[in-house]
């Protein structure tokens, strides 16, 4: 994977972690980061692997190895559209 995938990936998690804890208020428990963590996680490898059905089938159609990468990406560009979206409405 590229250096840059990986700052995507943090950046996602980032977010994803800021997202549940403004939502959930302050004073939550120790657990409650704990939760979040997870939660941001399990959302993150979510993402990237429903964004793989895409770049397969792309990566198919114009006979091209598919890469990590290109997933990584494209759950990037959710995320942006994601974030835009939230500030918007």
């Amino acid at each position: 994977m590229d250096k840059s995938s990986w700052a995507m990936l943090v950046f996602m998690f980032a977010t994803f972690m800021y997202l549940i804890l403004e939502g959930a208020g302050g004073g939550l428990p120790m657990a409650g980061y704990f939760q979040a963590i997870g939660f941001s996680l399990a959302v993150m490898i979510a993402l990237v692997a429903i964004m793989c059905i895409p770049v397969v089938i792309y990566c198919f159609v114009i006979k091209m190895i598919p890469d990590i990468d290109y997933s990584i990406r494209a759950a990037f560009a959710v995320t942006i559209v994601g974030i835009i979206s939230n500030f918007i409405f």
